[in-house]
């Protein structure tokens, strides 16, 4: 009779923790992509290649619109700057069941490119951040455990493993601390099939933004290049509920964008 309490004990358990995860996962993905219907940003790439110091600057807005909340969502980066990437426009219908819909528009060639499913983990724009990190991976594509509750830094975090439910080619699995307090990621391992970390993401500098708790600073490095990304937003040029539609989020807003969200 014990050993059947026991057992019962860490069945309850189980399944107590598993629904913990979720729910772990579910608000940190949401409180990092969906704050408010939409939002605009403008944001500073700094790429820092190996063994130099001085980045390489590109500057870009992005827009997003929420069809469903923690669901699909619209995602259009127009770049700025330098000049020759000026005009080069990414778009991403993010989708929950199925590969997004990810399109390029490369101004020097008049041409747009598709980028396939099996390229979401390649990097965007010469940058340690990945296509599938501009519009975030969907919470529901893994399997989740709650490994610990630990700290980091004057934080208090939950520490959660989460492995692809389909294998892919590079990612074997991401170790993720999220805070206690806001439930935002500061910090993301992905470790590859050698067992090798292969980048690192940190959230710093978090604001809060017309209610919404906003990580102003966002920077992937990666170990096994000695390079690293910095992702920087303008507090000042971060808005949410500016009123995007659909209409703005078409293979046509690549070639012409809704300019007047940019600003």
């Amino acid at each position: 009779m014990k050993k059947i309490l026991m057992t019962a004990a860490l069945l309850i358990s189980s399944y107590a923790m598993a629904a913990d995860v979720q729910t772990i996962v579910e608000t940190a993905h949401k409180n990092s992509y969906y704050q408010a219907k939409d939002g605009k940003a403008q944001v500073l790439m700094k790429v820092f290649q190996k063994d130099n110091d001085k980045p390489i600057k590109k500057m870009f807005y992005m827009l997003r619109l929420d069809i469903e909340d923690g669901g699909e969502q619209m995602f259009l980066t127009y770049f700025v700057a330098p000049s020759d990437l000026k005009r080069t426009t990414f778009l991403v219908h993010k989708k929950i069941k199925e590969d997004d819909f990810r399109r390029l528009y490369i101004p020097a060639s008049d041409k747009v490119l598709a980028i396939a499913g099996s390229r979401k983990q390649d990097p965007f724009m010469g940058s340690d951040f990945s296509y599938e990190d501009v519009s975030g991976r969907h919470y529901t594509k893994d399997n989740h455990k709650l490994l610990k509750e630990d700290k980091l830094g004057s934080d208090d975090v939950y520490v959660v493993e989460s492995i692809p439910k389909v294998k892919e080619e590079k990612l074997a699995k991401m170790t993720s601390w999220i805070t206690k307090a806001d439930f935002i990621p500061v910090k993301v391992e992905y470790t590859n099939h050698d067992g090798k970390v292969y980048r690192v993401y940190t959230g710093e500098d978090i604001q809060d933004i017309q209610g919404f708790k906003t990580v102003i600073k966002r920077t992937m490095k990666s170990p096994l290049e000695g390079t690293y990304t910095e992702m920087l937003f303008n507090p000042k040029n971060i808005k949410y509920d500016v009123g995007l539609e659909k209409k703005h989020f078409t293979e046509r807003s690549l070639k012409n964008p809704p300019m007047n969200f940019m600003n």
